[in-house]
């Protein structure tokens, strides 16, 4: 029997190239769109999915999916409840992209701390001068607060504790008691926020951690303190934060995600000097992508093969994921 798998948008080949060997028939698309995806969506067996959404209405339509392989470690671009209750498969990839998105989160720390875009912008302007006005932060001795101690926060942690010789606290009411003796814990986020010099988002994002920063807790935050997130954009209130950088309440920001992405050129942020921007591609270096196209491969063929994959998620076990 012919087993379908739909690609909506490009991955790396090694992937594509996997699936075809172990007999899948695969239509791979450089971009689709929502609409054109839900009409398409049919006559497939399985999608390896990137950023697409597959809301409720598109696994309804799905009669013969079986499995979406989500390419990445967040799942929040797909309705669990919906393909549970159709009896889907959703699988992720939680391991492959953990030091891409930890060693871009520990770039973003020191693109703030010393002014690396802003001064760059002015050198190649001619104001080779602006190293005598635009001092930067050492990292070292410094505290870094992560919020979510997963793996990657476990990995930014050992990054920067280890090879910047900073101090770490975390945040996470449901983690373990870490047993790296550079990691110290806390049960309190307010005080968490008072002492950090960096504090680092490593969270899923859910309706419970929407806007989880917000204007009260930038107000915690020191005024020579920074804010990175390489998460997601929806726990952060970006007006909020827009208010909090441009009045210097807080130094400055380091944002991989937004609300809405693309972010729009115009949107206030974007005009501010002390807040360094990248397009959400923290996880998006040439090891991890083929890893991540790989790795959902292997899970597709799994089911294909009638196995059950090896990194799924159902709607009993959301409950366990979402829990800040």
């Amino acid at each position: 029997m012919t087993f379908k798998v739909l690609i909506p948008r490009q991955v790396a080949p090694e992937g594509i190239n996997y699936l075809i060997e172990h007999g899948c028939v695969v239509d791979a698309r450089d971009e689709m769109t929502a609409t054109e995806l839900q009409a398409a969506i049919k006559e497939y067996d399985a999608v390896l999915l990137r950023t697409d959404v597959m809301d409720e209405e598109t696994i309804h339509n799905a009669k013969k999916l079986r499995v979406i392989a989500r390419h990445g470690v967040g799942f929040d671009n797909v309705d669990i409840e919906a393909a549970t209750a159709n009896g889907v498969y959703v699988t992720y990839t939680p391991a492959a992209n953990i030091n891409s998105v930890a060693e871009h989160v520990t770039g973003l720390l020191l693109a703030v701390s010393r002014q690396i875009v802003k001064v760059d912008k002015a050198v190649r302007q001619g104001n080779f001068n602006v190293r005598n006005t635009s001092t930067g932060t050492e990292l070292k001795g410094k505290t870094l607060g992560i919020i979510g101690l997963g793996n990657i926060g476990k990995l930014v942690a050992k990054k920067c504790a280890l090879g910047f010789d900073m101090n770490v606290i975390a945040y996470d009411p449901y983690a373990k008691v870490p047993a790296e003796e550079y990691i110290s814990k806390t049960d309190d986020i307010d005080e968490l926020l008072q002492q950090a010099d960096f504090v680092s988002l490593h969270l899923p994002y859910n309706k419970a951690l929407h806007h989880f920063i917000n204007e009260e807790k930038l107000d915690l935050m020191k005024p020579e303190a920074f804010l990175i997130n390489a998460a997601r954009g929806g726990l952060v209130d970006e007006l909020a934060l827009y208010k909090a950088l441009s009045e210097n309440r807080i130094s400055g920001a380091a944002l991989d995600v937004f609300e809405q992405e693309p972010v729009s050129a115009d949107h206030p942020l974007m005009e501010l000097e002390n807040l360094v921007v990248t397009p959400h591609l923290a996880a998006l270096t040439n090891e991890a992508l083929v890893t991540m196209s790989l790795d959902c491969a292997r899970e597709i063929v799994r089911v294909k093969n009638s196995e059950e994959p090896l990194m799924w998620i159902n709607k009993e076990q959301m409950k366990k994921v979402n829990r800040i």
